[in-house]
This record gives structure tokens, C-alpha cells and sequence, in this order.
């Protein structure tokens, strides 16, 4: 018995090996690439120019040698320019009446520059309804002498004409009469005066008033126009004083121990072009305590000085504003930097003698006309700065 098991034994396992070794040379199943590429090529090989020596003097190539530098902290928000609290002035009529243009001009415009002292307008008093009152009065009291002289002329012509009386008490009682309907004609045109229904000529001859511009700026609103009639303390223009400016920057509330409250803030406008881009220097200052709990922002206020008007209330604006410490990296010219139409960056760098190469290049920040390397460069390369776009004109065939 024991020697007729172990063939059987041995049977059981060359079944078992021959069953594994088939299973361990199976095919295995092809995996198929997702995308198929074909003549791969490197970004860098499309991008190299390989100029003659006189298009580099035409072009006028100036290149420098990247480096490490340090740069203030800051960040770009948006800001609002806003007129300085207490300089906008709203202009109104001392009294009532009509106003007319002075002698050069018709009258005010929105936008037009004004300076402190000149005459804006002209304001023909009107009378009040106590001179009116008064008028009328007075017509009153002299039509009811006029009544009683007159009948006294009556009585001394019956009288004389059944000689009871007197020749000289006709031509008293009429020197008399005379004389109360000449007042009586004075206060009816008088009162015709006040109530502005007097003929041109006698219009000339109201008392008129020039309305001045209290401040030196620029007309904002114009609430009346020549020939309308006003009434005491009605709005007639209001004028903005924009030599100076502030503007107003809302900041998130968690960035706001971070900021460098003292130093001053760079402002452009939004439509400067980016590598012209004209920068004015904001000075801080002590605002209003306002914030937007909404927004989770507290503003901050900066004070720019307006010359040639380039700004103007309410319009947005870029402001850089300066964070506390430095930072340190890759410095290089603003100038360097070409953007292409999709707003990447780019700068060349001259690898040979004639030889430049696009770099696509990320900006940490510009400060000052600096631009500080996120990612790009890594020190020690010579890249243009002067002649950066008309290497770019070169390339994509708007060059010289």
C-alpha cells in the first residue's frame, strides 16, 4: 500500500506545475496611451532668433545681467478717487431772484475750471413779499387821497361857480390833486418794478448782484441756468476743489496689521498701458473710520496731488500699497517684460552672440518700475531691456 500512492502523488503534481508554468506565459493586455503625439518639440526651439549684426544695431539691443535684489512688500488693490471731505461746495442765492450771465459767458458748465473770486453769475434781486405788501399799501393810501383831493376840486369848482367861493381855492385844491396822482402814478410803477412786469429798460435798472466762486476747481453740477428765477437758498452749481484728491482703498480686514500704514502708495490709472504705465505717489492719511462688513474691508485713505487734471472723482484706479519688511529674489526692469495677446509674460534672453530666446517668465510684483521673478529665471542670464518689443515685433512679423 505504501509504494502505489506515490505515483500517484507524483501525477498530482507535474498536473499542478504544468498548469502554473502555462498560466505564467499568458499574454497580458496592450495599454493604450491616451493621446498620441507626434514630432514632439520643446517650447524653446520655437522661440530663438538669430539676428545680423546690423539688425542688432538697428533694433537697438541692450541687454543686462539678472540678479538678486530685495524689493518692499506691498500689494495691488483697487481704489476710488473721491473729492477731499469739505472741498466740494454747493453755490446758492443769498436772495431770491432771476439770474442772468455775466458779461463772459452765458452762464456755468459741468466740468468747466473756475477759480476762486471770479464772477459766475449775476442775480436781479426780486422783491419780497414784505416790499410787495408795502406797495400795495401805499397805492392804497394814496388812491384814497386821490378820491378825497378830487372831490375837494369838485366842491371848489361848484362853489366858485355860484360865487361862494374862490379861483385860488380851485387852483389850490388842483395844484394839490396834481400832486397826489403823481405819487399815486410813482407807487403803481413801483409796485410794476417789484413785480417784474417793468419794460426792458427799467429791468437794466434793478439791482443786481454778482455770485462769485467761493474756491478754485471744477464745476460738478449745474442746478440753474440764466434766466430762471430762484428762490432764496436754492442750489445754483456746485464746484469741487481737484488739485488734490484722495482715494479711497477698501482692504480685507485680515490684511490690515500687515500694511505699512505710514508709507506711500502708488496709483495709476486702469488705462495706462502696462509697460508705460504712469505712476503717482499717494501720501497716507488719517481718514474716516469706515468699513464693509459685507465685504469683511475697512478702507484706507491716500492723498494724490492732481496735476494736469489727469484724475477724476469717482473713477477706479490701481493703487500699490506698501506691506511691512522686504522681500528677496530675482530683480529685473520692468522694461524687460512683453506680454502676448492672452496677458503671459515673457523676456529674451541672449544665450550667443546674436542669439535670443523667449522665456516665458512669472511676475511676484513691480514696484517702482522693478518686477520681481516668481518663476523664470534663476539669476546670472543676460536679458534685453531695451529693444524687448521690437524683438517681439520681429517675431511674429511686426517688426523692423
Amino acid at each position: 500500500m505504501r509504494y502505489t500512492r506515490r505515483p500517484f502523488i507524483w501525477a498530482t503534481i507535474v498536473v499542478l506545475a504544468a498548469a502554473t508554468g502555462c498560466s505564467g506565459h499568458a499574454d497580458k493586455p496592450k495599454v493604450v496611451a491616451p493621446v498620441a503625439m507626434s514630432n514632439p518639440v520643446k517650447e524653446t526651439t520655437l522661440n530663438t532668433l538669430t539676428l545680423t549684426e546690423d539688425a542688432v544695431k538697428r533694433l537697438g539691443i541692450v541687454t543686462v545681467q539678472v540678479g538678486e535684489g530685495s524689493t518692499a512688500n506691498g500689494r495691488v488693490y483697487s481704489g476710488e478717487i473721491m473729492t477731499v471731505p469739505g472741498q466740494t461746495v454747493t453755490i446758492t442765492a443769498p436772495v431770491a431772484g432771476t439770474l442772468l450771465g455775466t458779461a463772459r459767458g452765458n452762464g456755468l458748465q459741468a466740468g468747466q475750471t473756475v477759480q476762486k473770486g471770479q464772477p459766475i453769475y449775476r442775480l436781479m434781486i426780486l422783491p419780497s413779499e414784505k416790499d410787495l405788501l408795502s406797495a400795495r399799501e401805499d397805492i392804497a393810501q394814496k388812491e384814497v387821497q386821490f378820491e378825497v383831493v378830487t372831490q375837494k376840486v369838485d366842491r371848489a369848482k361848484k362853489l366858485l361857480e355860484e360865487k361862494a367861493g374862490s379861483l385860488r381855492a380851485v387852483q389850490e385844491a388842483e395844484a394839490e390833486l396834481a400832486g397826489i396822482r403823481a405819487t399815486l402814478n410813482v407807487a403803481r410803477a413801483r409796485l410794476e418794478l417789484l413785480k417784474g412786469n417793468a419794460s426792458a429798460g427799467l429791468a437794466n435798472n434793478l439791482s443786481t448782484l454778482d455770485i462769485e466762486a467761493p474756491v478754485s476747481g471744477r464745476v460738478q453740477k449745474v442746478f440753474s441756468a440764466p434766466a430762471q428765477v430762484v428762490a432764496a437758498a436754492a442750489p445754483i452749481a456746485e464746484i469741487a476743489y481737484t488739485d488734490a484728491l484722495w482715494v479711497r482703498v477698501p482692504v480685507y480686514a485680515g490684511d490690515v496689521n500687515r500694511i505699512n500704514k505710514t508709507g506711500a502708495a502708488s496709483v495709476q490709472l486702469l488705462s495706462d498701458f502696462a509697460g508705460e504705465a504712469k505712476t503717482v505717489t499717494a501720501r497716507s492719511i488719517q481718514g474716516p473710520q469706515t468699513a464693509d462688513p459685507l465685504n469683511t474691508s475697512v478702507d484706507l485713505y491716500y492723498e494724490i496731488t492732481n496735476t494736469g487734471n489727469n484724475f477724476r472723482p469717482g473713477e477706479r484706479v490701481s493703487v500699490n500699497i506698501p506691506y511691512t519688511g522686504n522681500s528677496k529674489g530675482i530683480i529685473i526692469p520692468y522694461a524687460a517684460v512683453v506680454y502676448d495677446i492672452h496677458g503671459n509674460t515673457w523676456v529674451y534672453e541672449q544665450t550667443a552672440p546674436r542669439v535670443f530666446v523667449r522665456k516665458r517668465v512669472e511676475l511676484e510684483r513691480v514696484v517702482n518700475q522693478e518686477a520681481m521673478i516668481k518663476r523664470g529665471l534663476t539669476g546670472g542670464e543676460n536679458i534685453v531691456i531695451t529693444g524687448t518689443a521690437e524683438l517681439f515685433g520681429t517675431e511674429f512679423g511686426g517688426g523692423k
